[in-house]
């Protein structure tokens, strides 16, 4: 991974509440800039904090609000999309004025910000990490593909998590912004140890996700690794609702420190997850066999299966095909 070089700058930042993927794939980035004797002061929810303290006990923190996203599990993403259409627009300049606030307090030279429209200033350079310059939606859904497009042209830069030759994130990444920046694969991952520990799971499923999705995918996993005969592991939320009555064959971990995750992670045969672009990004780095199941309806996750079906180590099924897969 290499981003544009910065040093010695005081920087915000602030990833999505969007399940875990946009703080997991800013690790590799904050990393860096600390290295290049930057300061970071990173806006986030009380979750998304106690994930990152794990890696950065001594950084600053700042309760920053939510997106107010609601999704029914309908998989009709782009229709409640549409649905939250004003209540976003009126979020995002909110959260304008909240970063100004800032802006005067905190005096920074730089923002970053991991897919947060509104996470910007024209007072302070602003960048935004996007693999999403172009939407994979219908052409009756315009609005979304221009509200997209449209909300990037506020950012004085785009940092895309991929190589130039965009060969994880293919048309996603093509844009018209004048400053864009092929940053590399970005994952927690990158300089992972080469030893390779015995196998004791031969399934992982990790949930992820915005509700209520994520709750439907760790219920899907244990009806499915529950019936099978191997030794199977979750890694799963906190919050997220969980029974274990008559589960057997499976290890439950919840809110495990990076150390024990990367454990669990080596020592499990196949990955199964969503589709996400982070989780494919980690796959790579660690060169892992997966089953992926995108998320209904999510035409990114959709778009990303349909890519990387050449993929000899990754298995795309959609929810109804992994019921009955065998494992």
């Amino acid at each position: 991974m290499e981003i544009p070089p910065i040093k010695s700058k005081k920087i915000l930042l602030s990833p999505l509440n969007w399940g875990l993927g946009h703080v997991a794939r800013t690790i590799p980035i904050i990393q860096s800039l600390l290295e290049k004797k930057n300061e970071i002061i990173v806006f986030c929810n009380s979750q998304q904090k106690q994930f990152y303290i794990q890696y950065f006990p001594d950084i600053k923190y700042i309760q920053h609000p939510d997106y107010p996203f609601k999704f029914k599990g309908e998989g009709k993403w782009v229709k409640d999309t549409l649905f939250q259409f004003f209540p976003l627009y009126k979020y995002l300049k909110k959260e304008r004025k909240i970063v100004d606030k800032w802006i005067k307090y905190l005096k920074p030279d730089l923002i970053i910000s991991d897919q947060r429209f509104g996470f910007y200033s024209s007072k302070v350079r602003s960048i935004i990490i996007s693999h999403q310059l172009n939407l994979p939606v219908s052409k009756w859904t315009f609005l979304v593909k221009w509200w997209n497009s449209k909300l990037l042209l506020k950012f004085d830069e785009i940092w895309v998590p991929d190589n130039k030759n965009r060969a994880l994130s293919g048309s996603l990444s093509q844009g018209k912004h004048q400053n864009i920046h092929f940053i590399g694969i970005a994952s927690r991952f990158q300089g992972y140890s080469e030893k390779k520990p015995p196998i004791k799971y031969e399934n992982l499923g990790i949930v992820s996700g915005p509700e209520p999705y994520n709750q439907q995918f760790l219920t899907l996993l244990i009806e499915k690794l529950s019936n099978s005969a191997v030794k199977s592991a979750i890694i799963y939320p906190s919050h997220l609702f969980i029974s274990k009555d008559r589960v057997k064959n499976i290890d439950f971990f919840s809110s495990i420190l990076p150390q024990e995750f990367e454990k669990v992670i080596y020592e499990s045969d196949t990955i199964i997850s969503r589709a996400g672009y982070s989780t494919l990004m980690d796959l790579k780095t660690l060169d892992k066999k997966a089953i992926l199941i995108p998320t209904p309806g999510q035409a990114e996750q959709e778009y990303l299966s349909n890519l990387h079906q050449g993929n000899s180590k990754w298995i795309f099924v959609n929810e109804k095909t992994f019921k009955d897969l065998e494992i």
